[in-house]
């Protein structure tokens, strides 16, 4: 979860530093540094390649995953994220819902992904679910 606020620090210094030497790329790039690192400020980022929508049949979306939320199809809900992390083949997320504390852990398999299990409100549940894709 570090690495990935680190990485859009040093992404942010890098596109503030790179203008081409005019005032207003100085200005604009300062602009795009901070809203980086303000986008970036919770601590938690997912890793780009996993933002997107997904689901197993896209006319009915599951998961759509954002740089620091997570928004829930059949709840109809967007919830910010706590923690976001990438290790191996296991993405996890935990978040706050209403109804309680949800940590979920999906696996990256090539260009799927797939709920695994989670425990949601305290109770544990693993899941036998369908690979899903990126929808458009």
């Amino acid at each position: 979860m570090r690495h990935w606020y680190l990485a859009a620090t040093a992404a942010a210094v890098v596109s503030a530093c790179s203008g081409s030497g005019t005032e207003a790329s100085n200005e604009q790039g300062a602009a795009e540094s901070n809203a980086s690192v303000q986008a970036s400020a919770s601590g938690v980022a997912t890793p780009e390649q996993l933002r997107a929508v997904w689901s197993s049949d896209c006319s009915s979306p599951f998961v759509r995953i954002e740089e620091s939320k997570i928004h829930v199809y059949p709840d109809k809900q967007t919830y910010d994220l706590k923690s976001a992390a990438l290790e191996g083949g296991n993405f996890q997320v935990s978040y706050d819902t209403p109804q309680g504390a949800i940590n979920e852990t999906y696996v990256v398999e090539g260009d799927a992904l797939r709920l695994a299990s989670g425990t949601y409100g305290g109770q544990q549940a693993t899941w036998n679910k369908k690979p899903m894709s990126k929808c458009p």
